[in-house]
């Protein structure tokens, strides 16, 4: 039976590839931002905001999807109850009516 061999640790991406991506998206940005023609569609290139803007950032997000992830993370941490608080919160039970008796106040009639 063969052994089973640890997950190899996560790499750093390439950081030319990295470059690549970062000056491609703030070209892209610049040239959306300075030439109205380039907000449009290229019948040879296609929708020109989807590859001079989203292609490049998705690929980013891609590249670095293991950053994104743990400080994700610590994020929601932050901003989420603490598990303890939670548990407190849930002990506590059902909530109980005050006066339950003197709930109703006019008697019922019959018609």
């Amino acid at each position: 039976m063969p052994r089973l061999q640890p997950t190899p640790r996560i790499l750093a991406p390439d950081p030319r590839l990295a470059r690549a991506l970062w000056q491609w998206l703030a070209l892209g940005a610049l040239l959306l931002v300075l030439f109205p023609a380039a907000r449009g569609y290229s019948a040879a290139v296609g929708w020109l905001p989807f590859w001079l803007l989203v292609a490049p950032g998705v690929s980013l997000c891609v590249l670095y999807r293991h950053r994104l992830r743990d400080r994700l993370a610590a994020a929601r941490s932050r901003f989420l109850v603490p598990g303890s608080r939670r548990r407190r919160l849930l002990r506590r039970g059902q909530a109980r009516r005050v006066g339950a008796g003197q709930a109703r106040r006019t008697p019922l009639r019959a018609a």
